[in-house]
């Protein structure tokens, strides 16, 4: 009887025995189904509607997914957790949700033209770029550049898969695509920054607590020549403490960067760096313009580790006549030239649980930094 039972089956699944098992369909559930207006939130401890941290967006096995380093040492900044959700299409949408006082999670939704540069002291936000969307400026005049600017107080922020897109580098003492002025726990990831017309992404006047992870910096759009500030092709990236003069930056700046890729047309300031301490970590250079990658600047000490040099004549430049900058190289991959270190550098007070060896970098980088989550808004 049993072996009739089994033949019968397998005639029933599809004709024929073979040797391979066959997995029978599970069981309905028998479980009475919720009434309407019975639901529960997947986590009763989480605020309805509120994005955790911890949903992925399609990130990969190396991706933290998560603040690291610097901006984890005193608080981890958590954004908008917590508080209600909004979408805006527009830059004074934009601009009325960071002023706001309550904690949010603002997703930015299709291509958001700013005309001039936003400016805010912004808390407790989280700002979500979704599929498809951009922050621009096409404007390159002096005062009408730029699209983002945090100012002294901003803190507690998470900026994630946004897409920085300006009108291409012009030396007229210009705006930044993304500019942190005194901001403090803040972790910029997986966002795009384009053809900044004077940076792509600048910290100054001791800004504190940063993480850049999975971030790229590149420049698609060629520079315009005959700025007033006299280079003809500005294409400098991201400048971390923006004069010697600025000895409040002491201390300060404390920023790791994993998993960023300075891709094609940058030039310098990858970054250029005075007074903080700067971890770089499993990051890309394969810009084929580049006249230096990293400024050592007064009081800079940069720490460089497993991180990838393609093509570059100088890895690192200095850019101070005191001689008071540190840079190391750490298990790094270089092709045109190996560097020599420039004293000791810090040791970070944290460890990372997301990296990579060398080798790994090129293939990691390439392929996953920028704005390539995929975010859908939740309301």
């Amino acid at each position: 009887m049993k072996y009739l039972f089994i033949l019968a089956l397998c005639v029933l699944l599809g004709g024929g025995c073979s040797s391979d098992p066959v997995e029978l369909p599970e069981e309905p559930n028998q479980e009475e189904p919720d009434k309407p207006g019975q639901e529960e939130p997947d986590d009763p401890n989480e605020e309805p509607g509120t994005p955790p941290i911890e949903e992925d967006y399609g990130t990969c096995e190396q991706d933290a997914n998560a603040p690291i380093g610097f901006a984890c040492v005193e608080k981890t900044p958590t954004g908008g957790a917590g508080g209600a959700n909004r979408v805006v299409t527009t830059a004074s949408e934009l601009e009325n949700a960071l002023k706001s006082t309550e904690a949010l999670t603002i997703y930015i939704k299709g291509v958001v033209e700013v005309t001039s540069m936003i400016k805010v002291q912004a808390r407790n936000k989280t700002i979500l770029g979704l599929s498809g969307s951009a922050l621009t400026n096409p404007n390159r005049t002096a005062k009408g550049s730029g699209i983002l600017y945090f100012r002294e107080g901003s803190d507690n922020l998470i900026l994630r898969n946004i897409t920085f897109k300006s009108a291409g580098a012009y030396d007229v003492d210009g705006n930044d695509n993304l500019c942190i002025d005194g901001t403090t726990n803040i972790w910029v990831d997986h966002c795009d920054f384009q053809d900044g017309v004077d940076g792509n992404f600048d910290a100054k006047n001791a800004s504190d607590n940063i993480a850049v992870t999975w971030c790229k910096f590149h420049y698609l759009l060629e520079p315009q020549a005959g700025g007033s500030g006299g280079s003809d092709d500005h294409r400098f990236t991201n400048l971390w403490g923006g004069s010697d003069n600025h000895t409040q930056d002491r201390g300060h700046l404390r920023t790791t960067f994993q998993y960023c890729w300075w891709g094609e047309g940058c030039r310098e300031r990858m970054p250029r760096v005075r007074y903080g301490q700067i971890h770089l970590v499993n990051c890309l250079y394969d810009s084929s313009v580049a006249n230096y990658c990293i400024g050592v600047g007064l009081e800079a000490n940069i720490l460089v580790e497993e991180s990838v040099f393609i093509g570059m004549k100088k890895p690192y430049e200095c850019k101070s006549d005191k001689d008071t900058g540190v840079i190391n190289f750490t298990g790094c991959t270089f092709t045109k030239t190996t560097p020599k270190d420039i004293g000791q550098a810090f040791t970070p007070p944290y460890s990372l649980d997301k990296l990579s060896p060398a080798e790994d970098v090129e293939t990691l980088v390439s392929r996953y930094a920028g704005a390539t989550l995929t975010i859908a808004e939740r309301l």
